[in-house]
C-alpha cells in the first residue's frame, strides 16, 4: 500500500491560507448559523454566535432566528443534493420571515477548508490551522 504523500505548502500560500482562515473565522464569528444536524451544530458551536440545529424544521428555524434578533443567518448546510435541497427551502423561509440568508459563507468555507460535510469543519479548520501555525 502507497503512502500518501502530503502536500507542502510554500510560505506565500501559507500566507494566503493563513489570511483567508483568519477572514473566515471573523465572518462566522458575528454570524447566526443554520446547520442540518447535530454533528454539523457541535463542529460550529465554538466559532459562530449562535447555531441553530434545523433538523427537517425549516419554519420553526426560521422563526427561531428572526425571534432571536438576527438580521442576516449564513445557511451552513451541507454541499450534497440533501444539503442543496435543505438550503433552497431555507433561503425561502428566512426572507419570508424577514432575515437576509448569507450562503456564499456555506461555498467559502467549503472552498478554503476543503469540504463538502459541516461536521468536518471542526477538524478540518484544526488541521489548517497546524499547517499555517497560526
Amino acid at each position: 500500500m502507497k503512502a500518501k504523500k502530503r502536500k507542502t505548502l510554500d510560505y506565500s500560500q501559507m500566507h494566503k491560507d493563513r489570511k483567508e482562515l483568519q477572514r473566515l473565522l471573523e465572518e462566522l464569528g458575528g454570524c447566526v448559523v443554520m446547520v442540518e444536524g447535530k454533528k454539523d451544530a457541535e463542529a460550529l458551536q465554538r466559532y459562530a454566535e449562535g447555531v441553530i440545529e434545523v433538523s427537517g424544521r425549516t419554519r420553526n428555524a426560521c422563526e427561531k432566528a428572526a425571534r432571536s434578533g438576527a438580521t442576516e443567518v449564513a445557511v451552513l448546510t451541507d454541499l450534497d443534493e440533501r444539503g442543496n435541497q435543505l438550503a433552497t427551502e431555507l433561503i425561502s423561509e428566512l426572507r419570508s420571515c424577514g432575515v437576509k440568508p448569507n450562503t456564499f459563507l456555506r461555498r467559502k468555507i467549503a472552498r478554503v477548508l476543503g469540504i463538502s460535510q459541516m461536521e468536518n469543519f471542526e477538524r478540518r479548520f484544526k488541521e489548517r490551522l497546524g499547517e499555517t501555525k497560526l
